[in-house]
């Protein structure tokens, strides 16, 4: 199926702290929503982007949606997760609701929604999550640009996705020093 999207699906930004994950993560979605892609009523993100309308939610909150999205059909909708690998780690993730959870991160593509999250270099989200992943990117902040490279997934045979420029009008919609809880 063609589609005009940069990116679909279940999205991983990865890499060492610092380096432009959550920046790299807010830039994409204020692009779909610019795009039309999504509107802000239909975001939910443990990481608020104010001029956009879109307000931190807890992870405890994330969880609960994404529990009830394949049984409810919420459509359309843009999920942004800071820190995924703290949510959905590697080690111990195993209740009954997670593992619902889980199996419904499948869904997402079919529901029309795009799950943008962001981990570190050397930690591991589960892996349900991590095998419905469709495409990893890694940041680079360079001088006032983050420039954007896939590292594998549907379009793995062009390494560069996108240059946002400048670096300094992303970290100005979001509070950089937020913490996720």
């Amino acid at each position: 199926m063609e589609t005009d999207r940069l990116i679909e699906g279940v999205v991983k930004i990865r890499g060492y702290m610092r380096c432009g994950k959550t920046a790299s993560m807010v830039a994409l979605a204020v692009n779909e929503i610019k795009l039309g892609h999504f509107r802000p009523d239909k975001v939910i993100s443990n990481v608020s982007i104010p001029s956009y309308g879109i307000e931190q939610k807890r992870n405890s909150e994330i969880i609960d949606f994404l529990a009830r999205m394949k049984e409810e059909e919420l459509r359309g909708w843009l999920i942004l997760i800071d820190e995924a690998d703290q949510l959905f780690s590697h080690r111990g993730y195993t209740g009954k609701q997670q593992s619902q959870v889980l199996v419904n991160i499948w869904q997402t593509m079919k529901l029309d929604n795009l799950i943008i999250y962001t981990m570190h270099e050397g930690l591991g989200v589960d892996l349900i999550f991590r095998e419905a992943t469709i495409m990893s990117l890694l940041p680079e902040i360079t001088g006032d640009r983050i420039v954007i490279y896939t590292i594998d997934g549907r379009f793995g045979g062009d390494p560069y996705l996108l240059e946002i420029a400048p670096a300094s009008e992303v970290f100005k919609l979001y509070d950089t020093k937020q913490t996720v809880y």
